[in-house]
């Protein structure tokens, strides 16, 4: 009798601990979108050309590159704070060979006209089989843009499929975690 209450005690506690690991590990993102938020994201708004696609797929978003060969979908707005560090994620399990991907971030408060075209942060690397790609924001942006933009800035997130009409790629995850 006392092995069986000691095992249930002990599975209580293990059952317990693991609760609170799973909350720590949710504390840690300050930005997490699965492929079925993903899935719901709108056309990207360019200033002309790009306006990509998005479906739900198995366990997947699957983003079609619009018809003049590149475009995708875009996030909601979403504030950056990068007197933090923040790390952007994108968990990519599948993108084409032949096709590309990439990631651009587009402040809402724009302050030069050809910025409503984004800034690069992930270029069209091919990543695949369910892998990250991660960049610092801060890094990646720079300097002249926070002297432009601020530490603390409103955008949105394009993710997008180039290399053809028929591009696709197809993302899991987006998460942002500050480094400070």
């Amino acid at each position: 009798m006392f092995k069986k209450v000691f095992i249930a005690s002990m599975l209580l506690v293990v059952l317990i601990m693991s609760s609170a690991c799973t909350q720590e590990a949710k504390e840690v993102f300050i930005y997490e979108k699965d492929f079925q938020d993903i899935s719901s994201w709108k056309s990207m708004e360019t200033p002309g050309g790009g306006e990509g696609t998005v479906e739900k797929g198995d366990g997947v978003a699957v983003i079609n590159a619009a018809s003049d060969g590149w475009g995708g979908v875009q996030s909601e707005k979403v504030t950056l704070d990068l007197s933090k560090n923040p790390m952007l994620l994108v968990q990519v399990r599948e993108n084409l060979d032949g096709f590309k991907w990439g990631t651009k971030f587009v402040p809402s408060n724009l302050q030069v006209e050809d910025h409503a075209w984004g800034f690069y942060l992930i270029e069209d690397n091919n990543f695949k089989w369910n892998n990250y790609a991660g960049v610092d924001l801060r890094e990646k942006l720079g300097q002249d843009f926070i002297d432009l933009y601020g530490e603390k800035v409103e955008g949105v997130f394009w993710i997008y499929a180039a290399g053809s009409p028929e591009a696709v790629v197809e993302i899991t995850s987006v998460k942002i975690f500050n480094q400070k």
